[in-house]
């Protein structure tokens, strides 16, 4: 399982729940609510009055949705909201949950949640890399143990070049296309590396040619993977276990570049098997220590968190459920014969205690 936060948000509710459910008259196929009211969802959203409206995310998995019992994924998906609102109740936050099983049968677990702490209307930020990208991996590597799930971080599932840019769109590949369209990429390449108008189109113009070097075999260790970006007018600031930067005339910021391509024991594509083989042993044999480095790492991110969330919203009580006298609502004391109901507040619908 990974876990993934999209950065769009300052839209209409529309936008969000028309990717999830599809349309009216088209809806998604192998889209499911699990949890919430899509309508609800889109109006809050829509009412809010801060610039970030929303935040969407995924928890994708590679196994086949017909692996899990509903009982599991409600775990899951509790645990996962334990971890964003930890000090806050049930009703103080809303999210939707929605279920696609339609990329190949693959679970995946979506979610949108307004940015409005509800009882107060106060700004609520669900996720913030810097202060809880850490204790959201923990939780995610929790998960993925406990429940023997595939494991992103195994050395098996390493890529020899790391595509992504924070939450970037995926870069498209040398993958192996006639020898006309080979070049015309490579002189396209050649243009953003002289010529780069981001950090990300330089990253990406960058690997895509140490992708295409080593298919060509003129990369054998990390010695040659130096010269290669060095040739391409790049100046190496930095080289780290796992990474290289480098600094280009035109940037004002270094490119980290990351991926097993860019480590300090890379060697030749030949003997690649060999050394993850050798990584796979030693990530394994850590497995135990690594699970309790994770729960601590966890456990002391949630009491950050809910001394973060105590502090911004602890002084806001629950509104006193309203009086309903003859199906009106009213300040007053009801009359002495008329029936009163009480308006319960909000609660999850999970079944089962919240972990």
């Amino acid at each position: 399982m990974i876990v993934k936060f999209f950065r769009r948000g300052q839209g209409s509710g529309a936008g969000p729940l028309n990717y999830l459910l599809g349309g009216k008259d088209t809806p998604r196929e192998g889209a499911k609510v699990l949890y919430g009211d899509p309508r609800l969802t889109e109006q809050l959203i829509n009412t809010t009055p801060f610039k970030q409206k929303y935040k969407s995310g995924v928890l994708s998995f590679t196994e086949d949705a017909t692996q899990f019992t509903d009982k599991q994924k409600k775990d899951i998906m509790q645990r996962f909201e334990e971890t964003l609102f930890v000090g806050l109740e049930p009703d103080q936050y809303d999210i939707l949950w929605v279920e696609h099983t339609d990329k190949g049968g693959r679970l995946e677990l979506n979610f949108v949640i307004p940015c409005q702490e509800l009882r107060s209307g106060k700004r609520l930020q669900p996720f913030y890399a810097g202060a809880d990208l850490v204790r959201v991996n923990a939780f995610k590597n929790i998960i993925n143990q406990e429940y023997d799930l595939t494991d992103p971080n195994d050395p098996e599932r390493k890529r020899l070049i790391n595509p992504y840019v924070n939450n970037a769109p995926r870069p498209t590949p040398y993958d192996r296309p006639p020898k006309s369209k080979e070049k015309e990429q490579e002189k396209e390449d050649n243009e953003i590396i002289a010529n780069p108008k981001s950090t990300f189109a330089l990253k990406e113009a960058i690997d895509r040619r140490m992708r295409h070097s080593l298919a060509e075999g003129s990369l054998n260790n990390r010695s040659s993977v130096r010269y290669a970006l060095e040739g391409m007018g790049l100046t190496i600031k930095r080289a780290t276990k796992s990474s290289i930067s480098v600094a280009h005339p035109a940037m004002t910021r270094n490119v980290r570049l990351k991926g097993t391509i860019y480590e300090k024991d890379f060697k030749a594509l030949s003997q690649q098997a060999h050394l993850i083989e050798g990584r796979q042993g030693d990530y394994e044999r850590t497995s135990e220590s690594r699970g309790h480095r994770d729960l601590k790492t966890w456990t002391t991110g949630m009491e950050i968190k809910k001394e973060y969330h105590e502090k911004l919203y602890g002084d806001i009580k629950a509104p006193e459920p309203l009086a309903l006298v003859n199906n009106h609502v009213t300040s007053k004391e009801p009359q002495d014969n008329a029936p009163k109901v009480e308006v319960p507040t909000p609660q999850r619908s999970y079944s089962g205690p919240r972990p």
